[in-house]
């Protein structure tokens, strides 16, 4: 038996859950259960226990939990054909603010307090760079949406604003952000982050993996497509690359003390 767990957040629902476990298992082979939980730190400790053997985590966890040896990332959701994105801090192109050291006393735009690309990543990378954030940040606003960060920078009713960037590996321009079209200065990023992964506990066998990696990734069937795109928004998986969450997993020290959940439900973005 291979018992998948999800945190039935953001309007996802326990049918759908189920349809997806039935969908798996009809294209593995295996007896596949649905766990469905409330809070991501019920997913982390049914994985410890033995409860869980998959799990779907966003990034933060996900590395969290890799660190800890409760589980080992194997395979990526796709979307939007790519499955990382960077967390960027930008201000307007005609800003007085040129790069970090000019960052004092400024109203910062943010998504939530645990939205990983529009809050803790970016603080996290920021502390690493030697920022005092206490004396950067004057003001903070929470606008609930990467959009709203994006217009709050662009309306000039914030200096700065954080939110996900999609860059150009070669040279790391741009090429899809919450901003659009419009011109800004992107002053700090980093990444790459995985959206969220599929993990598995170290519990379960290697020829299980095998084959719920195989359905996921190389051979969907239609109906475990059309369950994966309901359930996880994905249109379809990827093989994490070696290293794949080495960025998120440099920043854990120096998250801000609620980065970990320990009973609150974790939004994704």
């Amino acid at each position: 038996m291979v018992r998948v767990g999800v945190a039935l957040t953001s309007g996802l629902s326990r049918g759908q859950l189920d349809e997806f476990c039935g969908a798996l298992a009809a294209a593995t082979g295996l007896a596949v259960e649905a766990v469905g939980v409330w809070y991501y730190h019920r997913l982390l400790e049914a994985m410890d226990v033995g409860h869980v053997d998959v799990a779907w985590l966003p990034p933060i966890l996900a590395a969290n939990a890799m660190i800890r040896g409760l589980a080992v990332p194997f395979a990526l959701p796709v979307r939007g054909g790519v499955t990382s994105y960077s967390t960027a801090l930008f201000t307007r192109d005609d800003s007085p603010f040129r790069d970090l050291r000019d960052l004092t006393g400024i109203r910062a735009a943010w998504v939530d307090r645990q939205s990983a690309s529009g809050y803790l990543l970016i603080r996290a990378h920021l502390r690493a760079l030697g920022v005092d954030l206490e004396r950067a940040v004057a003001a903070d606003r929470f606008t609930g949406s990467h959009e709203e960060v994006a217009q709050a920078v662009l309306d000039g009713s914030a200096d700065v604003g954080a939110s996900f960037v999609h860059l150009d590996p070669n040279d790391d321009r741009p090429l899809r952000a919450a901003w659009g079209d419009a011109r800004v200065r992107v002053l700090a990023h980093a990444g790459p982050i995985p959206a969220d992964v599929i993990a598995r506990s170290r519990r379960l066998d290697d020829r299980a993996q095998r084959r719920i990696e195989h359905a996921l990734v190389a051979g969907q069937s239609p109906r475990l497509r059309d369950a994966s795109r309901v359930l996880l928004g994905a249109e379809g998986f990827a093989l994490p690359r070696p290293g794949h969450l080495d960025a998120v997993a440099a920043l854990l020290p120096r998250l801000d003390d609620h980065a970990i959940p320990r009973s609150a439900t974790w939004p994704r973005g």
